[in-house]
């Protein structure tokens, strides 16, 4: 069994390929309409870019939010630079306030979009912490199974990506080490799902995203991969990402001040998610493309039976708070 994780940014994008070749004045015309969208907020307008076929691969919310994502994160869109031709598809920079991001591109005859990509541009990030300055407790009650956990790639799939490099998976597991009863076919044969997910410490809600269905199980999507997801900032500036809740049970709004042990929402399989878990991860900073993963250690939990304090799970520890 194994449970797909959160690699990508939220707003990558998988580029379709094709047969026609762009001209690079047309495809120029193209990226100024998007940016001049993009900057006034007309969400409706840019996805009238792209092709009936992309929109039927990345549906018109799951674009939506791309763009909403990027506006948070990197503001303003400034200006593309043009890098090469890579058979079909044109390569730029696009430069946005907060930094940049590799963009490709191919369109069609009618000067439509067809497929788009954003990539963030890696550069070495000094990190503003490597582990929490707040106190944490575990987000569940109960005992579960860290599934992803740890420091090496072994233990923990997580790690080849910045932001959450310090990232977890965790589920909940059966004296026969399975994951559901009965079939497994729906997602209420899982032991996590719908299970209330809770704070790990006083914080602030600022990033949510909301309204994505939970998939059947085995499938995932991949163009909302956090799905149902939560961001917290606490007063450290450290921010806590929550991610594929069941759809429609986020109970806070951004700006909310939550206390710790207060309810989130539940478990679910939202997102680029195999089965029903929680991913939750530490970064340094709001910013996804700049933002460096940190270690989070949680305060009195019961690791295989054993009582540890300001402990970092593993893959295949179950883990349960002292209540």
């Amino acid at each position: 069994m194994k449970i797909f994780n959160v690699l990508f940014l939220n707003y990558s994008l998988l580029l379709c390929n094709h047969s026609l070749i762009a001209q690079n004045s047309n495809t120029t015309f193209v990226l100024e309409k998007m940016q001049m969208y993009y900057n006034q907020a007309q969400y409706d307008s840019i996805t009238s870019l792209f092709t009936e076929g992309f929109l039927q691969k990345v549906p018109t919310p799951a674009l939506k939010n791309l763009f909403t994502e990027l506006k948070r994160d990197l503001g303003k869109l400034e200006s593309f630079t043009f890098q090469k031709q890579v058979d079909i598809v044109e390569i730029y920079t696009a430069h946005f306030t907060k930094g940049d991001l590799k963009t490709s591109i191919a369109i069609n005859e009618n000067l439509k979009i067809k497929g788009i990509l954003f990539k963030p541009i890696e550069t070495h990030t000094e990190p503003n912490f490597t582990r929490n300055k707040t106190a944490f407790i575990l987000p569940f009650k109960g005992e579960w199974l860290t599934f992803w956990g740890g420091a090496t790639k072994a233990q923990n799939y997580h790690v080849i990506s910045k932001s959450q490099q310090g990232a977890f998976d965790f589920i909940i597991q059966d004296e026969n080490n399975k994951s559901y009863q009965r079939s497994g076919t729906r997602n209420e044969d899982y032991y996590a799902f719908g299970k209330p997910i809770y704070a790990v410490c006083d914080a602030e809600v600022v990033a949510i995203n909301t309204g994505v269905h939970d998939n059947p199980p085995g499938r995932m999507n991949t163009t909302e991969p956090f799905g149902n997801m939560i961001t917290l900032k606490t007063a450290a500036e450290e921010y806590i990402v929550y991610a594929h809740f069941e759809q429609g049970t986020i109970k806070v709004k951004i700006g909310d001040q939550v206390k710790q042990g207060q309810y989130l929402a539940n478990c679910g399989n939202s997102g680029n998610s195999s089965e029903p878990h929680l991913h939750f991860h530490l970064q340094d900073r709001a910013n996804n493309i700049q933002a460096v993963g940190a270690t989070s250690y949680f305060k009195n939990v019961i690791v295989n039976n054993s009582l540890k304090d300001e402990y970092s799970p593993v893959k295949f520890d179950i883990i349960s708070r002292q209540d």
